[in-house]
C-alpha cells in the first residue's frame, strides 16, 4: 500500500491491525517514499478468504492512496 502518514492515525491503525493479525502477517517492509508518503509491503500467509478480508480492511483505511492484493500459491 501507499499512504499519507499525515492522515488520521493511519500508522497507529496499521500497527494495531498487524498485531491483531499476527498469525497471517509474517513480514512487512516500510519505506519512506517522500516527505508525506510511505510504501508498506505486507506478506501474509493463510486461507484465501482470511487474507482477502485483511487486505480489504487495510486498503479501505482512510489515508491509503493505493493498495493491491497479489495472491500466489506456494
Amino acid at each position: 500500500i501507499v499512504y499519507d502518514h499525515h492522515k488520521s492515525n493511519i500508522g497507529e491503525t496499521l500497527n494495531k491491525l498487524q498485531h491483531e493479525c499476527f498469525n497471517e502477517i509474517i513480514s512487512n517492509v516500510h519505506v519512506h517514499a517522500d516527505h508525506d508518503n510511505c510504501l508498506e509491503v505486507l506478506l501474509l500467509k493463510g486461507e484465501n478468504k482470511r487474507i482477502k478480508e485483511i487486505a480489504d480492511k487495510i486498503i479501505s483505511l482512510k489515508g491509503v492512496k493505493h493498495g493491491k492484493l497479489v495472491l500466489s500459491v506456494v
